[in-house]
Protein backbone atom coordinates (compact mmCIF):
# COMPACT_ATOMS: atom_id res chain seq x y z
CA UNK A 1 0.00 0.00 0.00
CA UNK A 2 1.01 3.33 -0.78
CA UNK A 3 1.72 6.14 1.48
CA UNK A 4 -0.89 8.12 -0.74
CA UNK A 5 -3.72 5.45 -0.48
CA UNK A 6 -2.61 5.22 3.66
CA UNK A 7 -3.66 8.76 3.51
CA UNK A 8 -6.91 8.24 2.24
CA UNK A 9 -7.56 5.69 4.29
CA UNK A 10 -6.89 7.66 7.58
CA UNK A 11 -8.20 10.48 6.35
CA UNK A 12 -11.97 9.16 5.69
CA UNK A 13 -12.23 8.47 9.38
CA UNK A 14 -15.03 11.05 10.52
CA UNK A 15 -14.67 11.79 14.13
CA UNK A 16 -10.92 10.63 14.50
CA UNK A 17 -9.73 13.45 17.04
CA UNK A 18 -12.52 11.79 19.78
CA UNK A 19 -10.88 7.68 19.05
CA UNK A 20 -8.63 5.64 20.83
CA UNK A 21 -5.62 3.98 19.11
CA UNK A 22 -6.88 0.76 18.19
CA UNK A 23 -10.13 2.24 17.37
CA UNK A 24 -8.23 4.71 14.67
CA UNK A 25 -6.91 1.53 13.08
CA UNK A 26 -9.79 -0.57 13.03
CA UNK A 27 -11.98 1.52 11.80
CA UNK A 28 -9.34 3.24 9.07
CA UNK A 29 -9.02 -0.69 7.81
CA UNK A 30 -5.02 -0.25 8.31
CA UNK A 31 -5.15 -2.26 11.50
CA UNK A 32 -3.85 -5.50 9.40
CA UNK A 33 -1.37 -3.81 7.58
CA UNK A 34 0.18 -2.17 11.10
CA UNK A 35 0.50 -5.60 12.70
CA UNK A 36 2.19 -6.82 9.70
CA UNK A 37 4.60 -4.24 9.43
CA UNK A 38 5.20 -2.60 13.26
CA UNK A 39 8.28 -5.41 14.06
CA UNK A 40 9.46 -5.20 10.23
CA UNK A 41 9.20 -2.31 8.52
CA UNK A 42 9.10 0.43 11.10
CA UNK A 43 8.78 3.21 8.44
CA UNK A 44 5.87 2.32 7.32
CA UNK A 45 4.33 1.95 10.63
CA UNK A 46 5.39 5.45 11.98
CA UNK A 47 3.72 6.54 8.33
CA UNK A 48 -0.03 4.66 9.34
CA UNK A 49 0.44 6.38 13.00
CA UNK A 50 0.62 9.72 11.44
CA UNK A 51 -2.03 9.42 9.15
CA UNK A 52 -3.77 8.48 11.84
CA UNK A 53 -3.04 11.86 14.14
CA UNK A 54 -1.08 10.06 16.72
CA UNK A 55 1.12 12.15 18.71
CA UNK A 56 5.12 11.95 18.60
CA UNK A 57 5.48 10.08 22.21
CA UNK A 58 2.75 7.77 21.30
CA UNK A 59 4.24 6.74 17.94
CA UNK A 60 7.32 6.05 20.10
CA UNK A 61 6.10 4.19 22.36
CA UNK A 62 4.38 1.84 20.08
CA UNK A 63 7.14 1.37 17.43
CA UNK A 64 10.27 1.97 19.48
CA UNK A 65 12.91 4.66 20.09
CA UNK A 66 15.03 3.54 17.51
CA UNK A 67 16.64 5.72 14.41
CA UNK A 68 15.20 3.92 11.84
CA UNK A 69 11.74 4.95 13.17
CA UNK A 70 12.58 8.94 13.87
CA UNK A 71 10.42 11.08 11.76
CA UNK A 72 12.99 13.17 8.99
CA UNK A 73 14.93 15.20 9.24
CA UNK A 74 15.93 14.47 12.98
CA UNK A 75 19.44 14.64 14.54
CA UNK A 76 20.99 11.72 13.04
CA UNK A 77 19.91 12.70 9.20
CA UNK A 78 19.12 16.81 8.41
CA UNK A 79 19.36 18.41 4.99
CA UNK A 80 22.63 20.71 4.92
CA UNK A 81 20.66 23.74 4.83
CA UNK A 82 17.73 25.28 6.67
CA UNK A 83 16.35 28.28 4.89
CA UNK A 84 13.86 30.88 6.23
CA UNK A 85 12.61 30.55 3.25
CA UNK A 86 11.81 34.24 2.56
CA UNK A 87 13.23 36.44 -0.54
CA UNK A 88 15.60 38.86 -1.48
CA UNK A 89 17.09 40.96 1.13
CA UNK A 90 15.43 39.14 4.12
CA UNK A 91 16.72 35.90 3.14
CA UNK A 92 18.61 33.58 5.59
CA UNK A 93 20.16 30.16 5.15
CA UNK A 94 21.66 28.14 8.06
CA UNK A 95 24.41 26.01 6.05
CA UNK A 96 26.24 22.76 7.90
CA UNK A 97 29.15 21.07 6.68
CA UNK A 98 32.01 18.70 7.84
CA UNK A 99 29.14 16.81 9.31
CA UNK A 100 29.97 13.75 11.18
CA UNK A 101 29.18 11.60 14.18
CA UNK A 102 29.66 12.73 17.44
CA UNK A 103 30.48 9.05 18.26
CA UNK A 104 29.95 5.98 16.95
CA UNK A 105 26.50 5.94 15.60
CA UNK A 106 25.69 9.27 17.73
CA UNK A 107 23.97 12.37 16.09
CA UNK A 108 25.65 14.56 14.06
CA UNK A 109 27.62 17.51 14.24
CA UNK A 110 29.39 20.03 12.40
CA UNK A 111 30.03 23.76 11.46
CA UNK A 112 26.93 25.71 10.93
CA UNK A 113 27.09 29.21 9.11
CA UNK A 114 24.61 31.86 8.46
CA UNK A 115 24.40 33.20 5.27
CA UNK A 116 22.53 36.56 4.62
CA UNK A 117 22.01 37.92 1.18
CA UNK A 118 23.92 35.28 -0.86
CA UNK A 119 26.83 37.50 0.53
CA UNK A 120 27.28 37.54 4.46
CA UNK A 121 28.61 34.49 6.28
CA UNK A 122 28.46 34.46 10.18
CA UNK A 123 29.78 31.59 12.06
CA UNK A 124 27.26 29.93 14.77
CA UNK A 125 29.23 27.20 16.12
CA UNK A 126 31.93 24.61 14.58
CA UNK A 127 29.29 21.72 17.44
CA UNK A 128 26.35 22.40 15.98
CA UNK A 129 23.42 20.07 15.69
CA UNK A 130 20.36 19.65 13.99
CA UNK A 131 18.08 19.49 12.52
CA UNK A 132 17.51 23.80 13.00
CA UNK A 133 13.94 25.48 12.93
CA UNK A 134 12.55 29.18 12.00
CA UNK A 135 9.56 30.85 13.40
CA UNK A 136 7.19 31.80 10.74
CA UNK A 137 8.37 35.15 10.33
CA UNK A 138 11.63 33.87 9.14
CA UNK A 139 13.00 36.22 11.86
CA UNK A 140 14.60 33.70 14.32
CA UNK A 141 15.98 30.12 14.29
CA UNK A 142 16.68 27.32 17.12
CA UNK A 143 19.91 25.50 16.95
CA UNK A 144 21.43 22.65 18.88
CA UNK A 145 24.90 23.44 19.95
CA UNK A 146 26.21 20.62 21.09
CA UNK A 147 29.20 21.69 24.26
CA UNK A 148 31.08 18.72 26.25
CA UNK A 149 31.89 19.07 30.43
CA UNK A 150 34.61 17.15 31.95
CA UNK A 151 32.87 15.00 34.04
CA UNK A 152 29.68 14.03 32.13
CA UNK A 153 30.29 14.32 28.33
CA UNK A 154 28.66 16.02 25.79
CA UNK A 155 25.58 17.59 25.67
CA UNK A 156 23.50 20.39 24.05
CA UNK A 157 22.29 24.06 24.44
CA UNK A 158 20.02 26.06 22.87
CA UNK A 159 21.06 28.39 20.46
CA UNK A 160 18.73 31.22 19.18
CA UNK A 161 19.53 33.20 16.29
CA UNK A 162 17.70 36.44 15.88
CA UNK A 163 17.90 38.76 12.83
CA UNK A 164 15.90 41.24 13.54
CA UNK A 165 18.80 41.90 17.03
CA UNK A 166 21.57 40.26 14.92
CA UNK A 167 22.75 38.37 17.65
CA UNK A 168 22.87 34.48 18.91
CA UNK A 169 22.01 33.74 22.61
CA UNK A 170 23.18 30.83 24.16
CA UNK A 171 21.04 29.28 27.27
CA UNK A 172 22.08 27.37 30.21
CA UNK A 173 19.35 24.47 30.46
CA UNK A 174 21.08 20.97 29.45
CA UNK A 175 19.93 18.56 26.86
CA UNK A 176 21.02 14.87 25.94
CA UNK A 177 19.90 14.97 22.70
CA UNK A 178 17.41 17.68 20.78
CA UNK A 179 15.00 16.88 17.90
CA UNK A 180 13.64 20.15 17.36
CA UNK A 181 10.06 20.76 16.19
CA UNK A 182 8.06 24.11 16.29
CA UNK A 183 7.73 27.49 17.33
CA UNK A 184 4.94 28.17 19.26
CA UNK A 185 4.30 31.66 20.80
CA UNK A 186 7.05 32.24 22.82
CA UNK A 187 7.73 28.29 23.26
CA UNK A 188 10.39 25.98 21.11
CA UNK A 189 8.42 22.43 20.84
CA UNK A 190 11.24 19.63 21.01
CA UNK A 191 12.15 16.21 22.27
CA UNK A 192 15.24 15.52 24.46
CA UNK A 193 16.40 11.99 24.18
CA UNK A 194 14.53 10.48 20.98
CA UNK A 195 16.11 6.92 21.39
CA UNK A 196 16.29 6.52 24.85
CA UNK A 197 13.51 7.38 27.35
CA UNK A 198 12.23 10.58 24.72
CA UNK A 199 10.85 13.69 26.78
CA UNK A 200 8.49 16.16 25.62
CA UNK A 201 9.92 19.52 25.52
CA UNK A 202 8.44 23.06 25.96
CA UNK A 203 11.14 25.77 25.91
CA UNK A 204 10.19 29.15 26.87
CA UNK A 205 13.17 31.25 24.82
CA UNK A 206 12.17 34.59 26.76
CA UNK A 207 12.09 33.50 30.63
CA UNK A 208 14.61 30.79 29.99
CA UNK A 209 18.16 31.58 31.81
CA UNK A 210 20.55 32.54 29.20
CA UNK A 211 24.30 31.77 29.16
CA UNK A 212 25.52 34.55 27.00
CA UNK A 213 24.78 36.55 24.41
CA UNK A 214 26.84 37.08 21.11
CA UNK A 215 26.31 40.06 18.45
CA UNK A 216 26.34 38.63 15.18
CA UNK A 217 27.13 41.83 13.85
Amino acid sequence: MTKKEIYEKADSVIGIGGMTGNERLSESGLMDLFESVKKKDKYLARTILEALKFDELSIGRIVGFSIDSLKYPNPWAFPNESSNKLKKESKAILEYSNLNEIVMGGPLRGICKLKLNETVVVVISENCGGPAIWTRNGQKAAVPIWDKAFLSGPFQRIGLVDLTNQTLTKYKKKFKVLDLRSFSGNYIKAFDSPTNRIKSVEFDYINEPIEEVIEMK
